[in-house]
């Protein structure tokens, strides 16, 4: 007999993640893919694909008309996408295919951040003072309830999820713009317009329980700290959640049990709290899906998250509860700049291992990838190229087995966020002493400044005689072989702003302690490090004059995104630094600079259009030189 068809709505690492609980039970998953993934990392690991046309993961009707062309008899939905959409889950059962999710009613309750606080006042779950639903062209309404509640207050789009649409004002001054950051950022999550508007609490932690149910009771399964956060996003996450009086963590997990069955959860929830550092809760949201974070509580539990989703959909009974084991800690590696403002950092992986578990002493480690060497990273989603999960028997060692395992991952081809998670958790930080909160995130600083000795040390051994036809113009000078003690000069790409000189010798040996990626690119070497990420290039760096002359003055888009300015016309003067467009992908705006002082030769592309990674958005022809020998 042939296996039952599980459809899984979702892409990378979650979706491989399904798929091999899925098989272990004894299911055929096949994966419902967007264009971009069509064939990217869970494509190749599930093997069974239905291709959607683009935009098609983001609707309904596609989703489950593809997974009846599966000949699915159930849906995992994942998280995101249309995960916590009633619409969904009421699609699937008109087409006779089980939701492996709540029902369309408590997906409705659930999805609304109005409705959730009233069901928690009435089930008596302490909730921030908060306003009804505002009207969004009624300013002067907003202050005044914003005034009875007392600044700072966050500005909530009801419909929202994913950390998106919510925006702190400290002051009558801010409200208004933090109104309209929250309702645009909400509009890419498909979320609609209703706000309101809820006391901000100053120096509060981020404390989720979750939860399962069977339509009827519910039952708690632990809890977590997402406390980390960068823009209301989670980056690290742990459990359980340290800190917590036993009679602080009792009354939390009642209050998620009392809310659970309050909406008659039917599968897997997690109810989210704030905690006051004056041991006050309050009720925040439900998440009625499987969160990210889930890895931490199988951690920690034994339990598989999702093979319980698919048995309480098949309409079995719930786990009895268990305590916790040891500690967990997570890290969500991002492809992202945390030098440049946190910029998605979309492109293609050059190098990606991650270390063998064996290499992290005292610890547990799993690492849940959605990518591989070789894999784009689009534009289009979110840029977490895996999650990294260690269990150890405490607290301690769990954040000192993360750590090795970051410093222990070797990445290349996109910018990543490991610098900043290693520079978070590092010994004596706010979160290793367990005195973080909410805002710790934000006063994580970091600098990339030039690469150390022995980084260069090592990139100066991988100069070795090349067979191929040469790719540059400093290869065509011939190989080079160490032959005796030298000296080698290195600089950074344009924006680096660094030179160095070292010294080698032809029999030295390999220095471990530079922890190094080396990757040979057409005209140069990128290089990574647990300290960062740098373009280096052989010989003395130029001076802007020079590197001017060279005519480097194609001005590129870092990320696929929409243009929205093009301030400068062709034969326009510019200014090093000047403006030349504005670019918004991923809900960011980024202004793109001229890099020296020139003349607009081009402008290669128009306000509306979409743009890809690196495509040249305006030309710049440096300034010819006067008889002084200066640019004019």
């Amino acid at each position: 007999m042939k296996p039952p068809v599980l459809a899984i709505a979702n892409r990378a690492e979650i979706a491989v993640r399904i798929a091999r609980t899925a098989r272990r039970l004894g299911w055929k998953p096949v994966v419902l893919l967007g264009e971009p993934d069509w064939d990217g990392f869970a494509a190749r690991e599930i093997g069974s694909v239905v291709r959607l046309e683009s935009g098609g993961e983001f609707d309904a009707g596609a989703v489950v008309n593809a997974a009846r062309q599966a000949g699915a008899v159930a849906l995992h939905p994942g998280y995101g996408f249309l995960s916590e959409r009633p619409e969904l889950s009421r699609r699937c059962a008109e087409a006779g295919i089980t939701f492996v999710g709540p029902s369309p009613d408590t997906l409705q309750k659930a999805g609304d951040k109005i409705a959730t606080r009233e069901i928690a006042g009435r089930c008596g779950v302490p909730v921030l003072t908060g306003s009804p639903a505002l009207n969004l062209d009624d300013t002067g309404h907003w202050l005044e309830m914003a005034g009875d509640i007392g600044y700072p207050v966050i500005a909530k789009v009801a419909g929202a999820g994913g950390g998106r649409g919510l925006r702190v004002a400290r002051n009558s001054d801010g409200l208004p713009g933090a109104v309209q950051s929250a309702v645009n950022e909400a509009g890419g999550s498909g979320a609609d317009a209703e706000i309101f508007l809820e006391h901000y609490l100053e120096g509060a932690r981020h404390v989720e329980v979750q939860v399962a149910g069977d339509g009827r009771r519910a039952v708690v399964l632990g809890d977590r700290d997402c406390s980390l956060q960068r823009r209301h996003q989670k980056v690290v996450e742990e459990g359980p959640a340290p800190g917590l009086s036993d009679d602080l963590r009792s009354a939390i997990h009642e209050a998620a049990w009392t809310l659970a069955e309050g909406i008659e959860l039917l599968n897997l929830a997690t109810v989210e709290f704030l905690v006051g550092n004056d041991g006050r809760f309050f009720f925040m949201e439900i998440n009625p899906r499987l969160q990210v974070e889930h890895t931490v509580t199988e951690e920690v539990t034994g339990f598989d998250l999702v093979a319980l989703q698919i048995e309480l959909a098949a309409g079995g009974d719930l786990p009895e509860p268990v305590p916790a084991q040891g500690h967990a800690i997570q890290a969500r590696l991002y492809a992202e700049d945390p030098f440049q403002q946190f910029l998605p950092s979309p492109g293609h992986i050059l190098q990606l291992s991650f270390p063998a578990a064996h290499d992290i002493p005292d610890a547990t480690l799993r690492v849940d990838a959605g990518y591989a060497a070789g894999d784009d990273v689009p534009g289009s989603y979110d840029p977490m190229i895996a999650k990294v999960i260690v269990h150890a028997a405490d607290r301690d060692a769990a954040v000192r087995g993360l750590t090795g395992a970051l410093r222990a991952t070797e990445i290349a081809g996109v910018s990543t966020n490991r610098p900043w998670l290693i520079a978070a958790l590092a010994e004596g930080s706010m979160f290793r002493t367990n005195n973080h909160d909410l805002t710790t995130a934000g006063e994580v600083e970091i600098e990339l400044g030039e690469p150390d000795e022995a980084t260069l040390r090592e990139v100066a051994r991988a100069l070795q005689p090349v067979s191929k036809a040469p790719s540059s113009a400093w290869e065509s000078a011939g190989p080079f072989r160490i032959v005796a003690p030298a000296t080698m000069t290195f600089h950074g790409d344009d924006s680096g702003g660094w030179q160095r000189t070292v010294a080698i010798s032809p029999d030295e040996s390999n220095d471990s302690t530079a922890a190094s990626l080396v990757v040979p690119l057409n005209d140069g070497w990128e290089v990574v490090t647990p300290a960062g990420r740098w373009m280096v290039r052989p010989g003395p760096r130029l001076t802007r004059g020079a590197a001017a002359a060279a005519g480097d003055g194609e001005v590129r888009a870092p990320m696929p995104g929409k243009l929205l300015q093009i301030p400068v016309e062709t034969g326009q003067e510019v200014a090093e630094g000047e403006v030349v467009a504005v670019l918004e992908a991923m809900k960011i705006e980024m202004s793109l600079a001229a890099p020296f002082d020139g003349t607009v030769a081009a402008v290669n592309a128009s306000p509306g259009e979409l743009v890809s990674l690196r495509q040249v958005v305006v030309t710049i022809q440096p300034l010819e030189p006067n008889s002084n020998g200066d640019s004019r």
